[in-house]
């Protein structure tokens, strides 16, 4: 799947897993998403359903009344998902790519649950009148209007970045190299006597490992650990 879920959408599940652990709920249903959503706030989702004059509070109240209290421990950590949340975002990937989006959106997943009839979320909203063509057109109608294309990813600290997946971010911390290189910055930050690590840092952390093809190929054009530290103003190590 090219499709990545937004930073609000990614929230929202994250939401969702609570709202299954505050119920005493070991799994992770379409109807927490529903509430991870409402809980998110202020999203596309949230204000498309606004736009339709559906009363969010009586939503979240109907759809927590309809799944009820568990009887697990709730807790902390990721549920499994059922095989209707697996369905949801099966549709929520659908709807994405028949809008032209390359990201999963709170409003693809919210059309998701509407498509899901047998899940709580749609029996709820459609009782308030809500089809999934008028939200679609209000959620369409919404990103044209907005200023910028990206949308759910337009609060996104780190822009397109925030798209990395968490199993693809995974693969970076189980490399020896990873921490090598990043070792390796933290000394280049310390030595130049930053607070932090930034990408100078990082920089000649590379050009520090000289057996690196990285190392190798900047030094042809010049570009060595020792350039790297006179021009952001390191001392030698």
């Amino acid at each position: 799947m090219q499709e990545r879920f937004s930073d609000r959408a990614r929230h929202a599940m994250a939401l969702a897993n609570q709202e299954a652990g505050r119920l005493k709920h070991g799994y992770l249903a379409p109807a927490h998403i529903m509430l991870g959503i409402i809980g998110e706030g202020h999203c596309v989702a949230t204000e498309a359903l606004r736009v339709l004059d559906v009363n969010l509070e009586r939503v979240r109240g109907e759809v927590a009344q309809e799944l009820g209290e568990g009887d697990g421990s709730g807790g902390i950590g990721f549920r499994a998902q059922t095989q209707g949340t697996k369905d949801v975002i099966a549709l929520a990937v659908k709807e994405a790519r028949s809008l032209g989006h390359k990201y999963i959106g709170t409003e693809h997943l919210m059309l998701g649950l509407l498509g899901y009839e047998d899940g709580i979320p749609a029996k709820v909203l459609r009782k308030q009148g809500v089809e999934s063509s008028p939200l679609r057109e209000k959620v369409l109608g919404m990103l044209r209007s907005s200023v910028d294309d990206s949308h759910d990813l337009a609060h996104s600290r780190h822009g397109e970045f925030e798209w990395l997946h968490q199993q693809e971010l995974s693969k970076a911390f189980r490399s020896p190299k990873f921490w090598h290189t990043l070792v390796l910055a933290v000394d280049s930050a310390n030595r130049l006597g930053a607070g932090e690590i930034e990408p100078q840092h990082l920089l000649i952390a590379l050009l520090r490992d000289e057996k690196s093809n990285v190392a190798k190929a900047l030094a042809e054009k010049g570009v060595t650990a020792d350039w790297a530290r006179q021009t952001f103003g390191a001392a030698q190590s």
